[in-house]
């Protein structure tokens, strides 16, 4: 199941601990990933996917997601096999982004 939300500037998205079971498509806007009130990481490009760790691997999450500028987000909710079967695009853009990000952490 999927659904658009909206989220305002300094909004969290979903907070580090939480259990989930969807990913989340940034359709505009831009969002950060903090750890402890530090921000590890930014998304501003259309289509990027975020939020997939925990999803994937079935646990809480292990950072906070909040809204840098007010945002869209496409969240898609539930687990990897639905993913694969009724989102067969998304779930090859996932692999691709999850091979992007294995490959700068090694660099």
């Amino acid at each position: 199941m999927s659904s658009m939300n909206f989220f305002k500037k300094d909004q969290i998205i979903t907070a580090e601990g939480e259990k989930a079971n969807n990913i989340f498509v940034l359709v505009d806007g831009k969002v950060g990933i903090f750890k402890k009130n530090k921000k590890i990481s930014e998304f501003s490009k259309p289509g990027e996917i975020f939020g997939e760790l925990s999803m994937i691997l079935n646990r809480p999450r292990n950072a906070t997601i909040k809204a840098i500028t007010d945002c869209n987000l496409l969240s898609i909710e539930g687990q990897l096999d639905e993913l694969i079967k009724l989102y067969p695009d998304i779930s090859k853009k996932l692999i691709k982004t999850l091979a992007e990000r294995l490959s700068d952490s090694v660099e």
